[in-house]
This record gives structure tokens, C-alpha cells and sequence, in this order.
């Protein structure tokens, strides 16, 4: 990816490789036809399919079954998903691998990873669907291609933070997102969202304290200013609009994602168990948003 002074310029920038996890089902076809919409003339698509052998209950297979004939299923079933698609710039690549690993191990080195996913509820994010482990795994920006929105990228919302920000030098996931989003082709505004919340407190006897919303409005303004002052100017053509979403960052995001092309999301990289048993906003918004959502680490 190329890189300027404030970190990775993005999608625009140069030719570059886009990993699509392909199977037969629509949200995998979908996602295909989202990275052809967002990919340049002269970027490069590699569509991967995973195969496995099946665990048999005997622990052997009957000698009837090789691994050739599942890996010619994997490869007829490939083609028969890719025999409507004419792009000069796809090429197929077949693994015999966990379908999810086998994505992780194609996307090493390359710019940016884009699987579908069908799921509605968190709890098919944690029982690990390919989405769920490439989400996980991947070192490089991934793209969960979800909802029913047409592909395009002219309206982006990024949720942004301050954390590791202690001025305009320096810069982090929600930044690094924000110059992913400035560098899309075909951007026309991108919504920067910072959410701030307060939980209900139970206290007893004691009166609930009051909240200084106007106070709290013009912190999280200044967190914005501060993620947009170290992403940088943005292109000419695009609008940025800061927003203050008095909520928390997961659902503001979900929320704003009903009106935008894409939501773009910055994680930490902790990943694991304990992120998706303690409710990471990355993946609550991967697992809940209305439309495609990008993850920046």
C-alpha cells in the first residue's frame, strides 16, 4: 500500500491486491461484486475458495472417497459460481483448507480482504463463521459485505476516537480509517462520528447526578477535531461532516449505518475470545450494521 506522511494513502493509491472469500452462497457472490465495484483498472482480484476434507465418525473415510474427488467438487463448484463473471482482473485460487484460513493465508501482503456474511446477531459471530475468523486473523483492512445496498462508496461514515492521539502527528486505527475513506474512488462525503454515552447508575436512595450534555457534546467535538486534524486535508471533492452521536459508539454507528454506503470502523488488533465475549464495538458494528463495514487496524 502506497504510504504518504500521515500513514496508508488507501484504495486509490497505485495498483492494488483485493482478497475475496468466495463459496456458493449469495452474501459470498455479493461480496464479489462489491470489491469489482470498488477495485481500479488496475487492481488485481483474487477470489479464494477453501476445501476440507469431511471428519468421518470411523475416524477413516470409506475407500471410495479421495481427497481429489472433494477438491474436484471445490474446483467444479468454483467455476460454476464465476461462470457469469468476465473481469480481466479476477483470477480464481483454489486451497484445501479451513475455508477461513485459507482467505488469511491468500491475504498476506495484500490491501484489503472482502468476505460476505449473512449474519444478523452477534451470536453467529462468535459461533465463527469465515467472516468471524477472517475478521480475526487478517493483518490487512477487511471488508464485511453485508445488508441490501447497492455497491458504492459515495457516502462513508467513520467512527472515530482519540485513543493514542496526542496530537496531530500521531495517528491510530479511527485515523488511519479516515484516510482509507478519503482515498475511495467515487467518495463524495465522509461522516466522521465519535458517540458518547453514559450508563444508568444505580445509587439508591441518592438522587441520579446530572449530566452536562453540552459539555459532553463539545469533548467528544474535540475528539473529532483531533482524529481529523492527524488524518489530514481530505480531497477536494470530498465533504466531511463531524458528527456527535449522544450514544454509544456501537449503536451510533449501526444507526448511522442505515443511511450511509459504508461504515468504516478502526480495531485495537486484540482479537480473540475475549474480544468477542466482551463486546468490542468493532464487533458489535461488523455483527449488527446495515450496510458493508470496513475494518482499519
Amino acid at each position: 500500500m502506497t504510504m504518504n506522511e500521515n500513514g496508508p494513502v488507501g484504495p486509490a493509491a497505485g495498483a492494488r491486491t483485493i482478497v475475496v472469500g468466495l463459496d456458493a452462497s449469495p452474501e459470498a457472490t455479493r461480496a464479489l461484486a462489491w470489491a469489482q465495484d470498488l477495485a481500479g483498472p488496475t487492481d488485481s482480484i483474487v477470489v479464494v475458495r477453501g476445501w476440507e476434507m469431511p471428519v468421518f465418525v470411523s475416524g477413516e473415510a470409506p475407500d471410495a472417497v479421495y481427497a481429489y474427488d472433494f477438491e474436484q467438487l471445490a474446483a467444479d463448484g468454483l467455476a460454476e459460481t464465476m461462470s457469469d463473471v468476465d473481469d480481466p482482473r479476477v483470477r480464481t485460487v483454489l486451497r484445501r483448507s479451513h475455508a477461513g484460513r485459507a482467505i488469511v493465508e491468500e491475504a498476506a501482503g495484500a490491501d484489503l480482504v472482502v468476505v460476505g456474511h449473512r449474519g444478523d446477531s452477534r451470536i453467529k459471530m462468535m459461533l465463527g463463521s469465515t467472516a468471524n475468523y477472517v475478521l480475526h486473523h487478517a493483518t490487512c483492512p477487511v471488508a464485511i459485505v453485508r445488508g441490501d445496498h447497492e455497491p458504492g462508496h459515495a457516502s462513508v461514515v467513520v467512527g472515530v476516537d482519540a485513543h493514542d492521539l496526542p496530537d496531530e502527528r500521531a495517528s491510530n486505527p479511527s485515523v488511519r480509517g479516515l484516510q482509507w475513506a478519503y482515498a475511495l474512488r467515487g467518495v463524495r462525503e465522509v461522516t466522521a462520528l465519535h458517540g458518547w454515552f453514559i450508563p444508568p447508575i444505580a445509587i439508591g436512595m441518592f438522587a441520579t447526578p446530572t449530566v452536562d450534555v453540552d459539555a459532553m457534546d463539545e469533548s467528544a467535538h474535540a475528539v473529532i477535531d483531533r482524529a481529523l486534524a492527524a488524518a489530514g486535508p481530505p480531497p477536494d471533492s470530498v465533504n466531511v461532516v463531524a458528527k456527535v452521536a449522544r450514544d454509544a459508539g456501537g449503536r451510533s454507528l449501526i444507526e448511522a449505518s442505515k443511511d450511509a454506503d459504508l461504515v468504516v470502523v478502526g480495531s485495537r488488533g486484540r482479537g480473540g475470545f475475549a474480544e468477542l465475549l466482551l463486546g468490542s464495538t468493532t464487533s458489535e458494528v461488523a455483527a449488527h450494521s446495515h450496510t458493508t463495514v470496513v475494518v482499519i487496524r
